[in-house]
């Protein structure tokens, strides 16, 4: 394994519990010195590290999570390429990185040899023994089965529970969402940045139901106009069967009064053209 490049680690810094050592200049040549400062571009540097757009601080809060990740993995690199466990603690001290203290290696080393650390270590060595991959955190399988197991009926019985809301099938499964996180999104989003601008825009089920509402209001209307118009329809044939019938009648009067028409009906004809041409 070739052993990595002294100047790319930083010093380690101990908790702040403590008080830190004096600080000691490493001198092992012109490759650990710090550069100096007329050699920064400030252009470039206002490149790197200043984002135009930044709504709610998502790229800084990722940007911190995978520095905090990258830390915990070069600390895990350091202790195992430069630890050996055959040797004393003082012959460790003496074989520590340079750019680093005898103090601060020292603490790391307390750290990381310590009970609470060997307990972690060692649980997991027992997950790199296990048959399948648990990904579950301290839920045991048969737990996450009987979720799975949940999570696919709320969906079967209600698909709008499918989509992404506060509402959704792994929120009736699992409970509410944690702040800071949202359950299959990953780094960065949070459950205000997420359902803040999700819960403000209706599902698509209830654009669904609400499309179906209006359709079935209009479909009725439709019918209580067709009603009307055909009640008016029927109603102007009775009239006009009904006037039929009386001018046959008023016909067979005239008949049989020699053509003119007694005083009393002749005006009550008069009094039924006007109404008619009203």
């Amino acid at each position: 394994m070739v052993p990595p490049r002294p100047h790319l680690y930083a010093p380690f810094q101990p908790p702040r519990t403590e008080p830190p050592p004096a600080p000691q200049t490493c001198t092992n040549g012109a490759q650990h010195s710090e550069p100096p400062d007329e050699d920064l571009d400030p252009e470039v540097d206002k490149e790197l590290f200043h984002f135009e757009e930044d709504i709610g601080g998502i790229i800084k809060r990722t940007i911190l999570k995978m520095l905090g990740r990258a830390w915990k993995d070069t600390r895990n690199h350091l202790y195992n390429y430069f630890y050996k466990s055959d040797l004393t603690l003082e012959q460790n001290i003496k074989g520590r990185p340079s750019g680093i203290t005898a103090d601060h290696w020292r603490w790391f080393l307390d750290y990381r040899n310590s009970e609470e650390t060997k307990k972690c270590r060692k649980n997991v060595e027992y997950r790199s023994k296990q048959l399948y991959t648990h990904t579950g955190g301290s839920k045991s399988l048969a737990r996450l089965s009987e979720e799975e197991e949940r999570i696919a009926k709320i969906e079967q019985h209600d698909e709008s529970s499918r989509l992404l809301s506060q509402n959704d099938s792994l929120a009736q499964a699992l409970g509410k969402e944690h702040p800071g996180r949202v359950r299959g999104i990953g780094i960065g989003p949070t459950t205000s940045q997420v359902f803040g601008t999700i819960s403000l825009q209706p599902s698509i089920e209830t654009q669904r139901e609400e499309t179906q509402r209006v359709l079935l209001e209009l479909q009725l209307e439709l019918a209580v106009e067709k009603l009307k118009w055909k009640a008016m329809k029927d109603e102007a044939a009775a009239e006009k069967m009904k006037r039929q019938a009386m001018e046959s009648a008023l016909m067979c009067l005239v008949q049989g009064q020699g053509g003119e028409l007694p005083l009393d009906v002749a005006t009550w004809m008069n009094s039924l053209e006007g109404q008619s041409r009203e």
